[in-house]
């Protein structure tokens, strides 16, 4: 008999991450940039939500009516505790996803998001989230789905499967996921020194390597050793969503969306030959891109606009700058190398947003054609806030009566994770914003010297922090090497420093 876990690792629980593609909010703009209309969202379920910190801060921020369900019973009870603290409706569930098909206490739902679970889950499995989506999401509704790609997996597949085999065979049982799954890496990577295995190196296997050695040890372990682990091409993932009447929307990260200015000209020609089968086409650029996960957006009936009705309702989003404006640059990472924006047409859509104010798309195309004098296009100002968004410059707004309404609940959950971040280094590294329904990662000594400066101010603000490292036996380490005596305060004071320059953002997005 097949245990309840389905082959998914339960020894420990799923890191505590934050993923901002699963927020309603992103999809606007991502469906305006295929000239698709933008669902309205009501009601969003998660189907398998690890530690549940997504779904509780997407609850808190109100952007929809929540439900979730993870099959792990303390992950569930973790998200369940979370939500007692925001207080925010969210429903939160322990079932399988067989036990959730059976429910009939389930509204149907416009969103449903699946992050990385397809990938880990059998066939059967696979089977039963299929007919959940057919059963559950409205017509007009939205499933995110992420998961890993055999473009970029291919060439790792026979080291990852020595890995879950010397993983699950060679070290003591006894020994947890995350010690067993480092230990494989280590192996493999103590193999991969050897000359009998040139034949098998090559740049693709060499960094994929090279960030599972980066990876936290408990992501390492759901990552590579779980009993199931699928990669897909573009080709399945079509036909298994087919089956449930969805297609392709859109992808859920920005920088899918500027696919022509990181391909080279070749490249680019050879894609424009099969761009009228969208299936070739894809498979064919995650080719080119090595991709190794891809996150999209599917959806059940999509309604086509022209790019009239694109612009009209492009013009009606709200957008707001995440980040201080003394920090904004005009270049952008790409598989290319950096590239340099055009500044005389950025610098404009900067200036409009530089209070870290929700300012209408709208209003930024006045801002812009008064400073250039002529008339901005559509696909000029889209492809600018696209732009924007992947450099994480930028996130839609919510309107001023949804943040209102979220502000208690996000306040709550913001405050309670500043405090936990003072006692344990293995808590949630994200704070929420009511305002762009986005969480933003802070490391737990920003979440230090936040938390001590809401509580006594500017005045005492380093005597605090000294005196809470102080008393834990906390070492400042920079570089490697641990700081000592004059350089210790030296180091604080530059960190309040870079701190104070945030204060104003996080305050006018209202994390603090």
């Amino acid at each position: 008999m097949q245990e309840w876990n389905q082959g998914y690792v339960t020894d420990i629980n799923y890191t505590n991450g934050y993923y901002g593609t699963l927020n309603p909010l992103r999809i606007k703009l991502c469906f305006l940039a295929q000239n698709l209309l933008p669902p309205t969202i009501s009601t969003a379920c998660e189907l398998g939500f690890g530690q549940g910190i997504t779904l509780n801060f997407n609850s808190a921020t109100r952007n929809a009516l929540w439900y979730g369900t993870d099959f792990n019973p303390s992950q569930a009870t973790f998200a369940k505790n979370l939500s007692k603290i925001s207080q925010a409706p969210l429903t939160i569930l322990n079932d399988s996803f067989e036990e959730l098909l059976e429910r009939e206490d389930l509204p149907s739902f416009d969103f449903i998001a699946l992050h990385g679970i397809y990938s880990w889950v059998s066939p059967k499995v696979r089977e039963q989230i299929l007919s959940f989506i057919q059963k559950k999401l409205n017509v007009g509704g939205v499933v995110l789905i992420s998961y890993n790609t055999q473009a970029g997996w291919a060439s790792v597949a026979p080291l990852r499967d020595l890995l879950y085999a010397y993983s699950t065979l060679l070290t003591p049982s006894g020994k947890s996921s995350p010690k067993r799954a480092r230990e494989g890496l280590e192996f493999i990577n103590e193999l991969m020194c050897l000359p009998s295995t040139e034949a098998i190196k090559n740049p693709q296997s060499i960094s994929m390597l090279q960030t599972l050695s980066k990876m936290d040890d408990t992501y390492l372990a759901h990552e590579l050793l779980n009993e199931v682990q699928n990669a897909f091409n573009f080709s399945q993932i079509s036909n298994d969503l087919g089956s449930a009447r969805l297609e392709f929307a859109s992808y859920a990260n920005f920088s899918d969306h500027l696919c022509n200015i990181q391909l080279s000209e070749q490249e680019r020609n050879i894609l424009s030959k099969v761009s009228h089968s969208k299936i070739i086409y894809e498979m064919l650029k995650d080719l080119m891109f090595a991709t190794s996960f891809r996150s999209d957006y599917w959806v059940k009936g999509a309604i086509k606009l022209n790019t009239w009705q694109s612009l009209k309702e492009l013009l009606k989003l709200r957008v707001v700058m995440i980040v201080p404006f003394s920090k904004v640059d005009y270049t952008l990472n790409t598989r290319r190398g950096a590239l340099n924006l055009n500044q005389d047409f950025y610098s404009p859509i900067l200036k409009a947003l530089k209070d870290n104010q929700p300012v209408l798309v709208e209003q930024i195309k006045e801002a812009l054609e008064q400073s250039l004098k002529r008339e901005v296009h559509y696909h000029e100002l889209l492809e600018s806030l696209i732009a924007l968004s992947s450099k994480d410059y930028i996130k839609l707004a919510q309107d001023e009566e949804t943040i209102e309404l979220a502000l208690p609940h996000t306040q709550a959950l913001n405050s309670y994770i500043l405090e936990q971040a003072l006692e344990s280094s293995n808590f949630i590294h994200h704070l929420i914003s009511p305002v762009s329904a986005e969480a933003f990662a802070l490391n737990r000594f920003e979440m230090l010297f936040l938390s001590t400066y809401l509580k006594v101010g500017e005045e005492k603000w380093l005597e605090c922090v000294k005196d809470w490292l102080s008393k834990r036996n906390e070492k400042i380490s920079k570089n490697g090497r641990e700081l000592e005596g004059a350089e210790i305060e030296e180091e604080l004071q530059s960190q309040i420093q870079r701190i104070k320059e945030w204060i104003p953002t996080f305050k006018a997005l209202k994390i603090i």
